[in-house]
């Protein structure tokens, strides 16, 4: 009998954002008699109680040397907040020179600084770590995971594999993931898209396209109660335009924003009230500016209010995907390949989006969904409005959708691609 491989998942995305779901479906599938899955983690949430209830809880490495993001605070700055003394005695003082942005620009360093540290003492005792769980490949999840398993995996001579699920849009970052992708340890990277792939200049060779995978029925519309009509009182019959993920800034909500000024000024007022926009997600709590906030204040000066709604984080989006009549990707900048967009069309919803990246892989145009130049939220609003007046066209396009996701996105057959690739370093 053959020994399974012990493969060491180093992920940092454990609240339950794309790169940890994905993840988590690939330790669900796996086939367990070839490979011996562990997953190192900064700490438990989400991501390590889905993969305890898959049986695997004694596999889970925390390892809180191992930063969730680079920029995780190491201060409690609530009471930065709160010192009114340090905004200074000057009448109208530089937003960028008072003596609370430097403190606070000070705290981020420092933060910085020991994260860095930590990771470098996570490093130095990999030998340790590997050695205790005899690890024979390590599997990268995540930009900060690729970075530590590049260095891990060379250090104590260990065959690597990054699964890249970004398009890194800084050039600093974008070198290093270049330089490092040279190292011999790095084996094979798995890309999300095509669009992905465009971001290594080097060892080209070594780079495989496999798509994201989602569970086709735990994504079924039919077994799935909904909970957001009730919850939010929005009567049948209201066509709900949602959208669902982080809210931060290169998710592009501002522009759903302006493309749902669009629609509002094309139907008129007196069917405003025939629709409702609905953002499920949050800002996570390492961002320093609340874009939830702002966001929330843009629909104030536009005077939408009325029509959008925002339901926070939600652990379980699927009974919030059950009362949407369409979908909206609003990310104006190369989205790797968004799981969400995949789920969306799981749950037979027409998918609204911008042509770029990811996306424009995932949705197959006029079939599907209806993209739009990128940044051009006009054209998005007329869009929108489109399938808004076309329930024909909307069941159509759902329908479309989840037969594409069946063939080209189920978690199983994607787990199995990534399977071979792992068992290739045997």
């Amino acid at each position: 009998m053959t020994t399974p491989l012990r493969t060491l998942f180093i992920n940092h995305s454990v609240r339950d954002g794309g790169p940890g779901r994905s993840l988590f479906y690939i330790l669900k599938y796996i086939d367990k008699a070839k490979i011996t899955p562990f997953v190192l983690v900064p700490r438990e949430d989400v991501f390590t109680e889905l993969v305890k209830k898959e049986g695997l809880g004694d596999r889970i490495i925390v390892e809180k040397r191992f930063p969730e993001n680079i920029l995780r605070p190491r201060f409690n700055a609530n009471w930065l907040s709160q010192a009114s003394w340090l905004e200074g005695q000057a009448s109208s003082p530089k937003p960028n020179n008072t003596p609370r942005h430097v403190i606070s620009m000070t705290v981020q360093i420092i933060s910085i600084s020991l994260n860095v540290f930590d990771i470098l003492l996570l490093i130095l005792k990999s030998p340790f770590l590997l050695k205790k769980w005899n690890i024979d490949v390590i599997y990268c999840n995540g930009t900060l995971a690729k970075i530590v398993g590049a260095l891990i995996g060379s250090l104590n001579f260990r065959p690597v594999i990054w699964h890249v699920r970004n398009i890194q849009q800084t050039k600093p970052l974008r070198f290093t993931m270049n330089v490092l992708s040279l190292l011999p340890a790095v084996k094979r990277i798995i890309c999300v898209s095509k669009a992905t792939t465009k971001q290594f200049r080097f060892m080209r060779n070594k780079i495989s396209v496999i798509y994201n995978g989602v569970d086709i029925e735990e994504f079924n519309p039919d077994k799935t109660s909904s909970v957001l009509r009730l919850k939010h009182d929005i009567p049948e019959g209201v066509i709900v335009i949602g959208s669902t993920g982080r809210i931060v800034p290169r998710k592009g909500y501002k522009n759903l924003i302006e493309a749902a000024l669009t629609v509002c000024k094309e139907l008129g007022e007196g069917e405003i009230n025939k629709i409702r926009f609905v953002i499920v997600g949050d800002t996570p709590h390492f961002f320093q500016d609340n874009h939830l906030q702002n966001l929330k204040v843009l629909i104030k000066e536009y005077k939408l209010e009325d029509i959008f709604i925002f339901t926070g984080y939600q652990r379980d989006v699927k009974s919030y995907l059950k009362d949407f009549d369409i979908f909206v990707i609003p990310s104006s900048y190369e989205d790797p390949f968004p799981r969400v967009v995949i789920e969306a069309m799981a749950f037979s919803l027409p998918v609204i989006g911008f042509r770029v990246g990811g996306i424009a892989e995932a949705v197959e145009q006029g079939v599907t969904g209806i993209l739009s130049e990128s940044g051009n939220t006009h054209q998005m609003g007329e869009s929108i409005l489109k399938l808004i007046l076309d329930k024909s066209l909307r069941h159509s396009m759902g329908v479309a959708g989840r037969e594409r996701a069946k063939r080209l996105y189920s978690a199983k057959t994607r787990t199995n691609d990534i399977e071979n690739i792992i068992m290739e370093l045997k």
